[in-house]
C-alpha cells in the first residue's frame, strides 16, 4: 500500500522521519514555541492535588493530536521541502485542536487496553497464589521469627509472582514491537470510534504477521534505538529546572518522530 507519495519513506522510513519531524518543529518556530509552552505549563500543573492528573489527560491528548496533525501532513505534501515549507501556513490551532476528535479515542482506546492488560496480569497473578503470598508476607511475623522462614515466605513470594511478571515482560515486548504498526493504522482514522477500535487491532494476527517482515524488524529496531538516545537526552535535562524547555522541545520531536515512524510502518505493510 501506498499512503504517503514521498518514495524516499517508502526507501529510507528513518531517515526520512528525522528530516520531516525537524522539518515540523523547525518549519514554524512560532507554533513550535507555542505548543511547547502549553506543555510545559500543563506539565508543571499536574503537581496540584486532587485536579493535576486532569492536566496530565489534557497533556495526553494534545500529543496525539499532535502525532495525527503530523502524519495527516505527511500524506498533504509529497516530499520534505514541501512539507517544510508548508510549515509556514500552519496553525498552533491546527497542531491542537484539528484532529482531536480521534486523538481522544485513541486515548481512550489506550486507557481501555491498558485496564485490559492489567486485569489478565492480576488474574494470573491471583491464579499462581500471588495474593495469598502478599498477606502473608504483610501480617507481623514478630521479632523471633527464625530468619529461614521470612526468607521462605521471599521465596514464596517471588515464586508466585514470577507467571504475572513473565507475562508482563513478554507482552510489553511483544505488543511495543507490533505497537508502531497499529499507531500507523490507527493514524488513519478520522473519528472517535473508529481511532478507539485501531488500538485493539494490537491483538489481530493480520498485524502480527505483518510486523514479521524485514523491513518492519529494521524501521522499529532503529525507532527504539532513537527513541533510548532520546530519552537518554530527556533525563539530562531534567537534572535542572532551567533545562526543562529543551525536555519539551524533545518531547515535541519525539512525537512527531514516532507519528511518522508509524505512518511509514503502516505505509511498508502490504498484508493489511
Amino acid at each position: 500500500m501506498k499512503i504517503y507519495p514521498d518514495e524516499n519513506l517508502l526507501k529510507h522510513p528513518v531517515n526520512s522521519a528525522i528530516v520531516y519531524s525537524w522539518a515540523a518543529v523547525g518549519g514554524n518556530w512560532k507554533n513550535s514555541a507555542v505548543v511547547g509552552l502549553a506543555l510545559l505549563a500543563l506539565s508543571l500543573l499536574q503537581i496540584l492535588p486532587f485536579v493535576g492528573f486532569l492536566f496530565g489527560v489534557v497533556q495526553s491528548l494534545i500529543l496525539y493530536s499532535m502525532g495525527y496533525w503530523a502524519a495527516d501532513r505527511l500524506k498533504r505534501y509529497g516530499d520534505a521541502d514541501s512539507f517544510r515549507n508548508g510549515m509556514r501556513d500552519e496553525s498552533e490551532r491546527s497542531i491542537v485542536f484539528e484532529f482531536l476528535a480521534p486523538a481522544s479515542g485513541f486515548y481512550v482506546g489506550f486507557v481501555l487496553f491498558s485496564i485490559v492488560m492489567g486485569l489478565i496480569t492480576l488474574a494470573i497473578f491471583w491464579l499462581s497464589g500471588g495474593f495469598e503470598t502478599v498477606v502473608q508476607v504483610m501480617h507481623p511475623l514478630g521479632v523471633d521469627t527464625p530468619p529461614e522462614q521470612i526468607e521462605a515466605l521471599y521465596a514464596q513470594l517471588y515464586a508466585s509472582s514470577s507467571p504475572a511478571i513473565l507475562f508482563i515482560l513478554i507482552t510489553s515486548l511483544f505488543f511495543g514491537y507490533v505497537w508502531p504498526l497499529v499507531y500507523g493504522y490507527a493514524l488513519q482514522q478520522r473519528s472517535f470510534t473508529d481511532a478507539l477500535n485501531a488500538v485493539f487491532m494490537i491483538f489481530s494476527t493480520a498485524f502480527w504477521k505483518a510486523s514479521f517482515t524485514a523491513a518492519y524488524f529494521k524501521l522499529v529496531s532503529v525507532w527504539m534505538l532513537v527513541l533510548l538516545a532520546a530519552a537518554i537526552l530527556m533525563g539530562f535535562t531534567l537534572v535542572t529546572f532551567l533545562l526543562f524547555p529543551l525536555f519539551i522541545l524533545i518531547l515535541i520531536w519525539t512525537v512527531y518522530f514516532t507519528s511518522i515512524v508509524s505512518a511509514a510502518a503502516y505505509n511498508i505493510s502490504d498484508d493489511i
